[in-house]
């Protein structure tokens, strides 16, 4: 107890806290390795502001208070802003102007109140060590519960899949372009035939289906897709929970898609923006993923900053717009180079390669000529409601689809190529979730053989793959009724 009074534990112990409590939070979604890599992260940073500031002051007590309520409002600013946003009479707080004056003002206060009342170091000590032991040992306990407790997979099932029927094995080539909208919804709601790209896909031996998204959000979408079955219904759709978004990710990851290509002899090539089978995504970097250390890190004050203000402050900061506000265009990029490569390559087995693009869904980088949009001009996410900006967005996107594709037939002409997008257009003026054109989505298929079968008028996502391995290795699956499911964040 004494030790209590004058070792300052709680600066090994707050670290340990915080991954221990986002490791029972995202029980299942996060690796051994990425916990310990936050954990050692925040425990040098804090060793270091803890020897600048007894640097100065000269009182080891005195700088290990300092450093424990700065470490504790800047790991944990995200939990503390949800709060006063969502409490009523604190609200008028939530604004960062506010919060970048209040939080300095708090710290100075702190350490003024410290050195004021030295008296009470040992009873500060001792309170903060007990308290940090307390919350360590119970989320360590929650922890082991669920390491113990046999957990849910996160599947959404199999299907039976008959290799005996397999007359041939190409390669297959599935490739998304997250939010291009169907020929219909570009023509009604933009005035936009796109009759040249879909000219040119004709030309190219592609044919289009008539398909619609049962879900307009990526994760539902793909994990339908990779699935071949509806999401599990255990979820509130209207209410959705970053858990709901995580059970979609390890869904996506053991795809039953990909389990039937891997059983006929296929290499997977992942250029997605998810881990499916083991193997990672493109870029772990991108934070559009819930996924990742990302889980851990997500509400610390500058991750909070980068997702709340992180465009007006690309404005004044270059570097930050260059690092973060081009993820997707850089992903983009290394995405085709690496489909492109892939395709030119001389395979030893056949392969099944997922490419994810993330366009022309926002923001729109380019003009129809591929010149690059300026950084004013669509930063704000308003701009993403700019049917002109994304029409030209568009225009880019197809030149560079067309060269894409023509590589890729080029390259490998017997191949199956899937081009789609996995939901409509979701900026549509009309707010409501039910709005049709948010679940109309481009699809395209290019058989060497071009042995389609029938379909209906009027298909889904879900029933793709089934349709896929239907006409091309000779199964019957059967196809689900076609619906749409409404979901809110």
């Amino acid at each position: 107890m004494k030790r209590l009074k004058k070792i300052p534990f709680f600066l090994l112990l707050l670290p340990l806290f915080f991954c221990l409590h986002g490791a029972v939070e995202n029980y299942g979604y996060l690796h051994l390795t990425e916990v310990l890599e936050v954990g050692l992260l925040i425990a040098g940073c804090m060793a270091f502001l803890f020897f600048i500031i007894q640097l100065f002051a000269r009182d080891y007590i005195f700088a290990s208070l300092v450093v424990f309520f700065i470490s504790l409002w800047y790991l944990f600013f995200g939990a503390f802003h949800d709060w006063i946003t969502t409490t009523a009479f604190l609200s008028f707080l939530k604004s960062y102007t506010v919060l970048f004056l209040l939080l300095p003002a708090l710290t100075i206060l702190w350490a003024l109140f410290l050195k004021r009342n030295r008296q009470l170091y040992g009873k500060l000590l001792l309170y903060i060590n007990l308290l940090m032991l307390i919350y360590c040992s119970i989320d360590g306990f929650l922890l082991l519960k669920n390491m113990l407790s046999a957990s849910e997979k996160n599947t959404a099932g199999m299907i039976a899949f008959d290799n005996a029927k397999v007359q041939q094995k190409p390669d297959v080539y599935y490739i998304v372009l997250d939010e291009y909208p169907g020929f219909k919804s570009l023509q009604d709601s933009f005035g936009f035939a796109n009759e040249k790209f879909q000219d040119w896909l004709g030309a190219n031996s592609f044919k289009v289906l008539p398909v619609f998204s049962n879900y307009d959000l990526t994760y539902f979408s793909m994990s339908s897709i990779l699935n071949m079955n509806y999401v599990k219904d255990n979820f509130e759709n209207l209410q959705l929970t970053q858990q709901d978004f995580q059970k979609r990710g390890v869904e996506i990851d053991n795809a039953a898609v990909v389990s039937i290509f891997q059983s006929m002899g296929y290499r997977l090539e992942n250029l997605s923006i998810f881990d499916i089978a083991g193997k990672p995504a493109l870029s772990a970097k991108n934070s559009f993923l819930l996924a990742h250390s990302i889980l851990l890190t997500d509400k610390m004050l500058h991750n909070r900053m980068k997702k709340d203000i992180g465009k007006g402050l690309g404005k004044l900061l270059p570097f930050w717009k260059n690092k973060d506000f081009y993820y997707h265009d850089a992903d983009n990029k290394e995405t085709e180079r690496k489909l492109v490569s892939t395709a030119a390559e001389k395979k030893q087995e056949p392969v099944f390669v997922y490419a994810h693009f993330m366009m022309p869904h926002g923001p729109y980088y380019y003009d129809s000529s591929g010149n690059k949009n300026p950084f004013d001009k669509i930063s704000n996410y308003t701009k993403w409601k700019d049917k002109t900006l994304f029409v030209s967005y568009l225009k880019y996107i197809n030149n560079r689809v067309q060269h894409i594709l023509s590589d890729i037939i080029s390259n490998d002409p017997g191949a199956v190529i899937v081009l789609m997008g996995d939901h409509g257009y979701r900026e549509y003026d009309n707010k409501g979730l039910d709005q049709p054109y948010r679940y109309d989505n481009l699809c395209a298929v290019r058989f060497p053989r071009n042995n389609h079968i029938s379909f209906k008028d009027n298909w889904s996502n879900v029933n793709l793959f089934r349709y896929i391995f239907n006409c091309e290795f000779g199964q019957q699956i059967p196809y689900l009724p076609d619906s749409s499911v409404i979901l809110r964040y």
